[in-house]
């Protein structure tokens, strides 16, 4: 008995070894600790930062880093990063259900993420998105059904939102997934702003959704890289609006398997 205690006892310390291996595989070491102790790590780059810090090791990193926006801009750069390490038990009591199969179904459901809210200033709660849902191209305003079947890898999806902030917007959404690892972009299709002024021009603004399956748990990045119009304040506009929208990305995704 005391043989197989012990047996049981040193597989859990090799399990816990393997997973905290695995993360380190993915990420630099400087942030492993805050990763682990808060779950999550934030970077809002300076203007002159123009390059990632945080992107995960994995086959789609270099596509990730390379002709970012904010690198190549005409106006104002703003890149943002952030990190997030989530237990599969945080998510649900049935673990075994938290999968890659599972994780792809989140994502090709737009019109879920209807209704999404956010943390407006800081103070309430709001919607979000008060309506969202596939399009079959740029021009269209017409809902089409989530596209749920077939082969994620390599999908492309037009998307409607109509943003709290921005009102009507639209993005292109490319789909990647290998192995256990999966990538979903954003990027405009129509310029953003308020009151008539649009600060964001189409296809200058993208955002990544990546999410790595690491056995008893998910690290999730999430990223923006826009070049926006230089207008007055626009850069701290900017960075508010996207942190929060970040944000409730993540609380979006956690409350998927409730």
């Amino acid at each position: 008995m005391k043989k197989l205690l012990s047996a049981l006892f040193i597989g859990f310390l090799v399990s816990l070894s393997l997973n905290a291996q695995s993360l380190e595989e993915y990420i630099d070491s400087k942030y492993i600790d805050e990763l682990k102790s808060n779950g999550k790590v934030s970077i809002i780059h300076p203007k002159k930062e123009t390059s990632f810090s945080m992107v995960p090791n994995t086959i789609f990193s270099e596509d990730i880093k390379s002709n970012l926006k904010s690198a190549n801009a005409e106006g104002v750069p703003f890149l943002a990063e952030f990190l997030y390490l989530i237990p599969k038990s945080q998510l649900t009591e049935e673990t075994e259900k938290v999968n890659m199969d599972s994780i792809s179904l989140i994502f090709r459901s737009i019109s879920s993420m209807q209704g999404m809210t956010y943390i407006h200033n800081g103070k309430k709660e709001d919607v979000l998105y008060k309506k969202c849902y596939a399009i079959e191209n740029p021009s269209s305003f017409t809902p089409i059904a989530d596209p749920l079947e077939g082969d994620i890898n390599g999908l492309k999806v037009y998307a409607y939102q109509h943003d709290h902030t921005f009102g009507d917007t639209k993005y292109l959404l490319n789909y990647y997934r290998e192995g256990t690892v999966l990538l979903v972009t954003f990027l405009n299709q129509i310029p953003m702003g308020k009151l008539g002024i649009n600060a964001v021009m189409a296809e200058k603004m993208k955002m990544n959704v990546m999410c790595i399956d690491l056995g008893d748990s998910l690290l999730l990045f999430l990223s923006t890289d826009i070049d926006a119009k230089n207008l007055l304040g626009v850069r701290a506009q900017i960075e508010d609006s996207m942190t929060v929208r970040m944000d409730a990305i993540y609380r979006w995704f956690l409350k998927r398997f409730k």
